[in-house]
């Protein structure tokens, strides 16, 4: 997934113009292969995914301009997490009354499990993604190699130690460096993030090596 320069906030701000058409392209290049994941996984077949994610993004649209954080984390994800699952579930009922098995299984999975963590995830990974690209060219291609390595391939440290000529202690510097910058960098992206950032984001990152 290609990040924009942009963070979220700011890209959810520029929403609210209905005449900002690079605004609305960028949000429905970024969050549309995402919602077909999300209801692809949760039992939609591909055409009732595709229209389903189609009256999410028709939702935003309409009421992006009265919408307002609250004083909660995570005000907008979780906005988009319920529009995307009332509309998956308004579907699986319609199934459900065709006779769809496959719709009902669905449907009880949306009722039992809360998809504001699979949209929290989603922009986990945007966040990351972002990050990494605007840090990137501070450090040495040694640091920022000895905290890739050894944080997100999960390299032994003593293997990376011997492959770029460095010392444990140099590793353990270079992540910690590179660790504070993330942090500081996510949170501009999303002042709005619920949990700091730990090594454990790093686990499947869609990030670029």
């Amino acid at each position: 997934m290609t990040i924009s320069s942009e963070t979220r906030l700011s890209l959810v701000a520029r929403l609210k113009d209905p005449g900002d058409g690079e605004a609305w392209s960028r949000f429905v290049t970024e969050y549309e292969p995402f919602l077909m994941r999300l209801f692809h996984g949760r039992g939609l077949q591909h055409a009732d995914a595709c229209d389903v994610a189609q009256q999410v993004l028709l939702v935003v649209a309409e009421r992006v301009a009265d919408w307002r954080p609250d004083s909660r984390p995570a005000s907008f994800r979780r906005w988009l997490a319920t529009v995307a699952r009332n509309a998956a579930i308004r579907r699986l009922q319609q199934n459900a009354r065709l006779g769809g098995v496959q719709s009902v299984a669905g449907l009880d999975q949306m009722a039992d499990e809360d998809s504001s963590s699979a949209v929290t995830e989603h922009f986990r990974r945007q966040a990351l993604a972002w990050s990494f690209e605007q840090i990137r060219d501070e450090f040495r291609a040694n640091t920022w190699a000895s905290f890739w390595e050894t944080a997100v391939q999960g390299r032994p440290i003593e293997a990376v130690c011997t492959q770029l000529g460095v010392t444990p202690g140099a590793v353990y510097m270079a992540r910690s460096r590179i660790m504070a910058r993330l942090r500081e960098k996510v949170c501009d992206f999303d002042p709005d993030q619920d949990e700091p950032l730990s090594m454990s984001d790093f686990s499947s990152p869609e990030v670029p090596s």
